[in-house]
């Protein structure tokens, strides 16, 4: 054992020598180079005036250069800002730095002596109160809210805004989730703002000895996305809350000013958004070729450009028993829809209707045969998800749906209603993300069968809705993803607003004995049963 454990060490030895020996030249080949780019640098930065004598090639290794100084400056400014903190909290007036150098508060004091907007020395204050060490009231140091943020800003790995933009998102994911999982968040978001793969970075940091150069580091925006794509998928409620509490902000507000113009704002959910970007991207972007098809009028018989033209035309058969949806026997057919309980009112304010309005021109537009074409496809809204973020149950971040163009997560009710009447594009995916395989993009209703839905319920058949067939989506009652065939016995129209009611489960399709399909609010079983009951006692009395 003596003798293995000698002759290993030796071996290491030597290897390590020549290991060693290797790079020597390099080493110092790589010293010289950095030597000779600090020394241009600081030659700029003492003699402005100098940058005209500059090869093409050095402009982008000086500013590589610059931003590295610029962060270590950054990085002692919140150093001081966190300082100025602490002796706040130790001192028995608030502000008592700030107020003794005749500012009212520390934020106006670095807006002042830095020259910066007061929004951006807000961000000094708030990012240095997240990497600051603390003591407890024992005397004993306390480390930082955010320390993964505070080592690799002490360290002039990322730059504040990247810091800011972690610390901003993983605040808002530790409001409901594990403090290990928000750890965990803020550790792959610090790796992705310096280049690094979650791959590569390990749980106490990003590895000294990591080539982080040949990767590009993620931008503050891109950040904001990750970050966001976090708060999703930690959230225990998922992303329904999140985007309910969107959509009751969204509207169109519009006024006519005294010379005759139409003036106005509006709020648009992401989906919204990503469909009027996109649209409005295509028309122009001044960097695609941008081509309009000449055809005659879409009609119901006619394809149109969200058409795929290899759909088959034959409506497929099957479908459900008579019964199912029933409870008990009990006829949907038999529902009061004048009952006062049983009509489905619309909840939206008069702005919010008008800009759902706006949003459903902007579909039926790139859906025409008309839209505008950028790389032989018309504007169109891609969700990207895997099977398990389709039905709401995500096991890391990158199942979460989210849009394509921004990364914005959006509910899995969202998805139910996309695939119903949307197209759809399988992928198969390897195990570190890339595409091996895309399928066919297709529309799981087909043309004949679209027509065949139009012909038999003539519009939205929710009770009361005027909209036309042009205005209204096929829906699976069984959801697709679920297994829900798709044919004409199992689909119906409704227009988007009770397409997205129907996923959001406040509204239930259910067949009546002459297998006709009907919207009902839930809980018309217990309803219906009630007034019969009730009518029953009444005729004995």
């Amino acid at each position: 054992m003596v003798a293995e454990a000698q002759s290993l060490g030796a071996e290491c030895t030597s290897a390590s020598r020549r290991a060693s020996a290797q790079p020597l030249t390099e080493m110092a080949e790589s010293r010289s180079r950095g030597m000779a780019e600090s020394a241009v640098v600081d030659a700029l930065v003492a003699s402005p005036g100098q940058v005209a004598g500059l090869l093409a090639a050095e402009i982008p290794v000086v500013i590589s250069e610059l931003a590295g100084r610029r962060r270590a400056v950054d990085a002692a400014l919140v150093e001081v800002t966190g300082e100025a903190l602490r002796r706040d909290e130790e001192s028995s007036a608030p502000d008592a730095l700030a107020r003794a150098a005749g500012f009212s508060s520390l934020a106006e004091l670095l807006q002042h002596l830095l020259g910066v907007e007061m929004r951006d020395a807000r961000m000094l204050v708030e990012l240095a109160e997240a990497t600051r060490s603390g003591r407890s009231l024992t005397g004993e140091p306390l480390l930082p809210a955010r320390p993964a943020v505070a080592g690799a800003l002490a360290t002039a790995r990322v730059s504040v805004a990247q810091a800011f933009m972690i610390v901003k998102g993983v605040k808002a994911a530790a409001v409901r989730a594990e403090p290990a999982h928000v750890d965990a968040a803020e550790t792959e978001l610090v790796a992705s703002a310096q280049g690094a793969t979650p791959v590569s970075a390990d749980p106490d940091g990003i590895d000294e000895g990591a080539d982080l150069q040949a990767a590009v580091p993620a931008t503050p925006e891109e950040l904001r996305v990750q970050a966001s794509a976090w708060v999703a998928f930690l959230d225990p409620d998922g992303a329904e809350p999140r985007a309910e509490a969107i959509a009751r902000k969204r509207g169109l507000w519009v006024r006519q000013a005294a010379d005759g113009t139409v003036r106005g704002r509006f709020v648009a959910t992401p989906e919204q958004g990503e469909l009027l970007v996109k649209t409005l991207e295509t028309l122009t972007s001044p960097r695609r070729t941008v081509a309009c098809e000449r055809t005659g009028t879409p009609g119901l018989g006619e394809a149109t450009a969200g058409d795929d033209r290899g759909e088959p035309e034959e409506a497929g058969a099957g479908g459900l028993d008579a019964d199912d949806g029933q409870d008990g026997g009990l006829d949907a057919a038999e529902v009061d829809l004048a009952h006062p309980d049983e009509r489905i009112t619309d909840r939206r304010t008069l702005p919010q209707q008008r800009v759902d309005a706006l949003g459903e021109v902007f579909a039926r537009y790139a859906e025409s045969a008309h839209a505008p074409r950028a790389g032989g496809e018309a504007p169109t809204v891609v969700i990207v998800t895997t099977l398990a973020g389709a039905n709401g149950e995500a096991t890391r971040p990158a199942d979460v749906p989210h849009l394509e163009r921004t990364g914005t997560a959006v509910p899995p009710s969202l998805v139910a209603k996309t695939l119903c009447d949307g197209f759809v594009q399988t992928a198969i995916v390897g195990g570190n993300g890339e595409i091996l395989k895309l399928g066919r993009r297709q529309r799981l209703y087909s043309r004949g069968q679209r027509r065949a839905l139009a012909v038999r319920d003539q519009g939205c058949i929710t009770p009361g809705c005027w909209k036309p067939v042009g205005m209204c989506e096929a829906h699976h009652t069984s959801r697709w993803v679920d297994g829900g065939l798709t044919d004409t016995d199992d689909g119906v129209l409704l227009c988007s607003l009770h397409h997205h009611m129907a996923h959001s489960e406040e509204l239930e399709l259910v067949r009546d004995h002459g297998k006709r399909w009907r919207v009902l609010r839930p809980g018309w079983q217990y309803r219906l049963l009630t007034r019969k009951r009730y009518r029953e006692v009444k005729s004995r009395c």
